[in-house]
C-alpha cells in the first residue's frame, strides 16, 4: 500500500515553493529558521536587520501558507519550520542558506 501524502506535501509544489521564497524577507526568515531551528519573533528581527513590520508580515503569510508553524509563550510568538514540509524544501534552504554565505564572502 503507498504511503499517504501530508496534506502540506499535496499542496506544496514546486511553483508554490518558489513564489513564496521569491522574496527575500521570507527567504531570510526560512533559511534563518532552518539553521536555528526555532527563535522568537523578536530574536528574528534582530537578526535579519529588517523592518519589523516587513518580518511579521513575511512571517504571518508564512504561517498562513503552512510552511512555518507558531508557538505562543505569554506574550512571545516562537516559529519554526512546519512538521511534514518534503524533504527537499530543507535541501533548498541549506542550499539558499549556503549560497548566501557564499556570495556574501
Amino acid at each position: 500500500m503507498a504511503a499517504q501524502a501530508s496534506p502540506l506535501t499535496e499542496t506544496l509544489r514546486g511553483a508554490e515553493f518558489h513564489r513564496i521564497i521569491s522574496d527575500e524577507s521570507r527567504l531570510r526568515a526560512l533559511t534563518c529558521l532552518y539553521e536555528a531551528g526555532e527563535l522568537e519573533a523578536e530574536e528574528l528581527i534582530d537578526a535579519l536587520s529588517q523592518d519589523p513590520m516587513q518580518v511579521r508580515e513575511a512571517l504571518g503569510e508564512l504561517t498562513a501558507c503552512g510552511v512555518l508553524s507558531e508557538r505562543r509563550e505569554r506574550f512571545r510568538v516562537h516559529y519554526r519550520l512546519a512538521d511534514g514540509l518534503p524533504a527537499w524544501v530543507g535541501i533548498a534552504l541549506g542550499a539558499a542558506r549556503d549560497w548566501g554565505v557564499a556570495a556574501a564572502r
